[in-house]
């Protein structure tokens, strides 16, 4: 059985919808934008141009969980991406999510929403290296991109720098998008250690982690020093659970 949710701004795209999430279709066509765990691809159907997301392997407890208890990855994706603009955070806009079921036990699922020409963060970061005045611009506007995200109460749990898409609208000026919104929080306040908990997934070379801390310290007023302490700290034993965590799997 397939389940298609369509935003009903794009309800004109159900039968191209339902025909481009055929196994066969989504494997020999569209472009790929990603291929690893899960799979992103861009088609252009009816005048629109879709960023399709195929939740990769499921394991058999998940299926079940997924099938039954639990909302799939797709359908929490297409909530929250709503939920994220209703709160003022920029995401690419929902079209629909798509779940295959047989037996009530989830087989695959699909989050479609509208592409989006901005790009990866850190290959903005990586232009602006030789202006140093429009780097830091950029970490200035980055850092409060984030600390709205945690002033709405928004707990991505995947806040990896890899989620945050950019464009320079204007010379110095930037916008960003939040995506990967199937792993998040909503809640009505993020304590700083909570805070600060979550900017330590920022997988961004050191230098540019701090820099962002420094611009996150002067938006909450807090002391510059001590903030990026307590940030690389958290970072440090962040980074040594998942070498534990990779070594374990590794053995198993």
């Amino acid at each position: 059985m397939i389940r298609i949710v369509l935003n009903p701004k794009y309800e004109h795209l159900r039968e191209a919808i339902t025909q481009l999430v055929h196994p066969f279709r989504f494997a020999r066509s569209g472009e790929t934008l990603h291929d690893g765990r899960n799979t992103i691809k861009r088609f252009d159907c009816d005048g629109a141009s879709l960023a399709v997301k195929r939740y990769g392997h499921i394991s058999p407890l998940n299926r079940v969980v997924y099938g039954l208890l639990r909302c799939s990855k797709a359908e929490r994706a297409y909530l929250h991406a709503a939920r994220l603009r209703n709160l003022g955070i920029d995401t690419p806009e929902e079209v629909a999510f798509v779940e295959e079921r047989r037996y009530g036990i989830l087989r695959a699922s699909y989050f479609i929403s509208l592409y989006s020409d901005y790009r990866p963060v850190m290959e903005v970061i990586e232009e602006t290296a030789p202006d140093a005045d429009v780097q830091m611009c950029l970490f200035d506007q980055l850092a409060n991109f984030i600390y709205h995200i945690h002033w709405a109460g928004i707990l991505h749990r995947d806040l990896n720098i890899g989620n945050i898409l950019c464009a320079e609208s204007l010379p110095g000026k930037f916008s960003f998008q939040l995506i990967d919104t199937n792993r998040m929080e909503f809640r009505q306040h993020l304590s700083m250690q909570m805070r600060m908990h979550n900017l330590r997934r920022l997988s961004c070379p050191l230098t540019i982690y701090l820099a962002i801390l420094e611009s996150y310290a002067l938006i909450v007023r807090a002391e510059r020093d001590s903030l990026q302490l307590k940030g690389v700290w958290y970072r440090l034993l962040f980074e040594k659970k998942n070498r534990f965590k990779a070594r374990v799997r590794r053995l198993l």
